[in-house]
């Protein structure tokens, strides 16, 4: 209820000063008829506050040249304070030609800007950068700038769907001076598992030594405790199919099918040396202002040259009209940090807690592509200058991946024959 009467009387405020309005001092005995008299006939009347025998208030223009009347029935004399809103204005200026040029060009401008797009946002891209979204929209000539009218939502909806394959949503639509992009990518792992769509081989993405292994649909190549060579055929899309006496009748092709893991081995090796140099802050800053329209650029000074290291933290805000009418107007500052560079030297505790945490993040990358950590034999050395990392990780990892079917391999009974 209280925004609704803020909002009334706002553009109630708004439509008085479009209209004009004046500042009055009425001085008569009878100030209290007086107001009555207004309010019967309909005048509206604000701000009223007491002033020796008479008052001062605020009264519409329009109803300023109704007032006579009442003041002769009360005996009124009226004193004009202040005439406020546009009508006074344009009076006031009515020879200043430039200034009306230069308001008509101004909202001339505005229109021109408001059929423009000067704001381009992508949402809902992980693996594809909105960087690399929006240059594929510059070698479209799509830009920002453009015309609103040569758009097409669902030409540029349709376009990004074909050149970027994995998302398989996009949404484009124009909302004030801004072009909203809304986007949803296959987060499935296919990419990394294809589906065989045809009979097929599981072979080994990596070599070492196979842990776990569970056939689902073909003939095994190898088994627990076997090494493998990255590209060896592990499960072969075979079945065999007996007659009735136990004979192989015939081998049918199907994709195969299986979880194989294998234990792999990581090399790592880093070193960094004891001494390093460390940013030591002042406490001086400067700032400087930074006004951009479009691509021009301009800056109030340039504080930084009076410092021989420093470090740039900019603050920058776009201007807009309304929520989405946002104009190729930034504005903002730069606070220039001074630091001096000061030598130091990690202590034997410092640099192996360094190089832990290295090491722990080396481990967490692994991890992150599915790969379950078995041994940790990485060690630590310091020496006189340097602090060095090296040792070997192994894993428990998942292998395989769809191939075609090669003439390679063994059958269930040639595999039996031979154990």
């Amino acid at each position: 209820m209280n925004r609704s009467r803020e909002g009334f009387f706002v553009i109630d405020r708004i439509v008085r000063f479009w209209k004009g309005y004046v500042r009055i001092r009425i001085h008569s005995q009878e100030t209290e008829r007086f107001l009555n008299l207004c309010a019967k006939n309909g005048l509206l009347l604000y701000w009223i506050q007491e002033s020796g025998n008479g008052c001062e208030l605020d009264i519409s223009l329009s109803d300023f040249f109704r007032l006579q009347p009442i003041c002769r029935k009360t005996h009124t004399r009226i004193h004009i304070i202040q005439k406020k809103g546009m009508p006074f204005f344009f009076h006031r200026n009515r020879k200043r030609k430039a200034l009306f040029v230069g308001i008509f060009l101004c909202f001339a401008l505005l229109q021109f800007l408001s059929t423009r797009i000067w704001n381009i946002h992508v949402e809902g891209n992980y693996s594809y950068s909105t960087q690399a979204i929006l240059q594929y929209l510059e070698e479209q000539d799509i830009r920002h700038g453009i015309a609103k009218k040569e758009l097409s939502c669902a030409g540029i909806s349709a376009g990004i769907r074909e050149h970027f394959p994995e998302m398989i949503w996009v949404a484009a639509r124009i909302s004030g001076t801004r072009l909203l992009i809304s986007v949803q990518e296959n987060m499935d792992s296919f990419s990394q598992q294809e589906e065989a769509s045809g009979p097929s081989d599981l072979i080994a993405t990596k070599s070492g030594e196979i842990i776990r292994m569970v056939t689902r649909q073909g003939i095994p190549q190898a088994r627990v405790g076997e090494l493998c060579e990255k590209g060896q055929v592990l499960i072969r899309g075979l079945v065999d199919i007996f007659n009735d006496n136990g004979e192989l009748v015939r081998q049918a092709q199907v994709p195969a099918d299986g979880d194989v893991y294998i234990k792999t081995s990581y090399s790592y090796y880093k070193e960094f040396p004891l001494t390093y140099q460390k940013r030591v802050y002042t406490g001086k800053t400067k700032e400087t202002i930074v006004l951009q329209i479009h691509s021009l650029e301009l800056q109030a000074g340039l504080p930084g040259r009076s410092f021989a290291h420093f470090d740039r933290v900019g603050k920058f805000h776009t201007l807009k009209l309304t929520e989405n009418f946002y104009l190729p107007v930034v504005f903002g500052k730069n606070t220039i940090h001074e630091y001096r560079i000061v030598r130091e030297s990690y202590s034997e505790e410092e640099a192996k807690e360094l190089a832990k945490a290295q090491i722990l993040q080396f481990l967490d990358e692994i991890m992150e592509k599915g790969v379950e950590i078995l041994e940790n034999n990485v060690t630590i050395e310091i020496t006189k200058d340097q602090c060095i990392s090296k040792g070997t990780i192994y894993g428990l990892e998942k292998t395989g991946k769809s191939a075609p079917l090669s003439s390679v391999g063994q059958s269930t009974t040639e595999r039996t024959a031979q154990e």
